[in-house]
């Protein structure tokens, strides 16, 4: 799980297209973004929260803003599009010392 304040990067940008055409910014493959706040999801297309489901954690990123719903609410982004980059990290220098 994230945490407030943590570097996180994007691994996945494979958006829907009702998320391109409802999001007003779209955090960009392989950026480092840093986490300002992690709530349960919001799904995007609908702009609602649905406490009747288990939606999966939602980041909202420092720098990005987007819109809200009804009950003024963010819409954030899936955490599992995100790794953390100490995590990316460290699996780099793993794969670099197999090779050596």
């Amino acid at each position: 799980m994230f945490s407030v304040g943590q570097k996180v990067v994007l691994v996945d940008d494979k958006w829907p297209e009702t998320v391109k055409q409802l999001y007003l910014q779209l955090p960009v493959l392989e950026t480092v973004y840093v986490v300002r706040a992690v709530r349960v999801g919001v799904r995007a297309d609908e702009l609602i929260m649905d406490m009747r489901r288990v939606l999966e954690s939602s980041l909202l990123l420092v720098g990005l803003y987007n819109p809200t719903n009804n009950l003024g609410v963010e819409a954030g982004f899936a955490a599992s599009r995100f790794r953390a980059l100490d995590e990316l990290k460290k699996s780099a220098v793993e794969e670099q010392e197999a090779v050596i």
